[in-house]
């Protein structure tokens, strides 16, 4: 029925009501644990439920090992899904995962080819730079109806941007000329862009877009679905009891722990917090940083606190309420250039956040506007103290923070918002890329 209701429509002008066949191409999909795929799964149920066609062009192999799914295609409800091979040499040195990128690129370039022309790819930044097979697919192709394909860039991180805050790429270096060179072709080229917040949308327009482009430039947060994320019983929360941690004040670190994250202020602190009774860190996830904890709490013994692996999505809602206060980090090179998405399933679970990162970042904005929060300068390892004593002492502050935080998420980052958001984008973009033709 949905399919029929898709091919009725789909030869008419694209507008509010109209229906599409969108093409979302990035290296992670259902179900695996990775942010980005997380997030596509959400927008692909969405846009199914609404009757669009959505196919998934991502890799075979599961994110961060060397295993690979089972099935290279499959089709889950109406969502086509298609995993490429790639080489899995994984995030342990740079050649490897240049080989890893490449060979995506390859792969997903050869799927996209044999399929079906799309109204619209959605192309993410996962491997970097993806987009430009977004754009030669929208300059090479058209549709069989004649009509244009519409190009969309989610930028979920911005390159060379990235690389160069990693100190992968040296400012002023060739690589970084040419990436940027390719980076503002490919933005110039897509019809509409998707930032994750306002310091995004402000680097995209000041580094790569002229200002003729700035309607084309969306700012969309990440987001949480408060129905699968609030707040539960403290003292009912299984983890709690499963990690010996009922009595604790637990602050909780969620999710990727990488190179764009501030370390060694966690690292001092916690270090500052030793004697400090009942008091307990927990980190769940994986990441460079994580790795660093590891190894200096092995070193060192730290007593207080607790590593777990990344949490099925179904446990996802005890994990984030086992948190009294969650911690939230961002290095100062990566403002605008991503914005942690950990930070709206904290909001949706209704728990306070304590930031180390600048103030300007998108995530520190969110936390400032709402009252959901601190936010503490990189280093400044007396303020994070004096932050976490604060919270501790004071449940009331706690729970007031808390209960913003929920409303916050509930009215503005909620998914079912968020995904309607990027519904009407995708749509106006497919628009723009044929009205020459209407």
């Amino acid at each position: 029925m949905v399919h029929n209701r898709w091919l009725a429509c789909s030869a008419g002008i694209f507008g509010d009501g109209e229906l599409m066949h969108v093409l979302i191409l990035n290296q992670t999909f259902y179900p695996d644990v990775a942010a980005t795929a997380q997030h596509m799964w959400d927008l692909a149920r969405h846009l199914d439920a609404a009757g669009h066609r959505v196919t998934a062009v991502t890799s075979r192999t599961k994110y961060g090992t060397t295993e690979q799914f089972e099935q290279a295609h499959e089709r889950i409800g109406n969502i086509a899904v298609h995993r490429v091979p790639q080489t899995a040499f994984g995030k342990v040195h740079n050649v490897g995962r240049m080989a890893d990128f490449l060979s995506y690129y390859l792969t997903s370039m050869w799927q996209i080819a044999r399929s079906p022309a799309p109204d619209v790819i959605l192309a993410l930044t996962s491997p970097p730079m993806i987009s430009v097979l977004g754009m030669l697919q929208k300059q090479l192709r058209t549709r069989d109806d004649g009509r244009r394909i519409a190009l969309v860039n989610h930028v979920m991180d911005l390159y060379p941007d990235a690389a160069v805050a990693m100190g992968v790429l040296k400012p002023d270096g060739l690589g970084t000329r040419v990436m940027s060179a390719i980076t503002r072709r490919t933005l110039r080229a897509c019809d509409a862009l998707i930032a994750l917040g306002d310091d995004m949308r402000g680097l995209l327009l000041d580094r790569y877009l002229p200002p003729e482009c700035a309607d084309r430039v969306h700012v969309v947060q990440p987001w949480a679905d408060h129905r699968e994320v609030f707040p539960t019983d403290r003292d009912a929360n299984p983890l709690r009891a499963e990690l010996g941690l009922s009595d604790s004040f637990v602050l909780l670190y969620s999710g990727n722990f990488g190179q764009a994250h501030d370390v060694e202020t966690i690292v001092q602190s916690i270090r500052a917090t030793r004697e400090s009774a009942g008091l307990r860190w927990c980190f769940t996830g994986g990441g460079r940083g994580m790795n660093v904890l590891k190894e200096r709490s092995s070193a060192e013994g730290w007593a207080h606190v607790t590593f777990l692996p990344y949490q099925p999505r179904e446990r996802l809602n005890d994990l984030l309420n086992l948190a009294d206060v969650h911690l939230v980090s961002q290095s100062p090179a990566f403002t605008g250039i991503v914005v942690p998405s950990k930070l709206f399933g904290i909001l949706a679970a209704g728990k306070p956040s304590l930031m180390v990162g600048p103030r300007e970042a998108e995530a520190a904005r969110i936390l400032i506007e709402h009252d959901a929060g601190a936010v503490i300068p990189p280093g400044d390892v007396n303020g994070m103290i004096a932050a976490i004593e604060s919270l501790r002492c004071n449940a009331d502050q706690c729970a007031t923070m808390g209960n913003r935080a929920r409303s916050a998420l509930v009215d503005r980052y909620d998914k079912a918002i968020s995904c309607a958001k990027i519904e009407q984008i995708l749509l106006k973009a497919i628009a723009n890329a044929n009205k020459d033709a209407y």
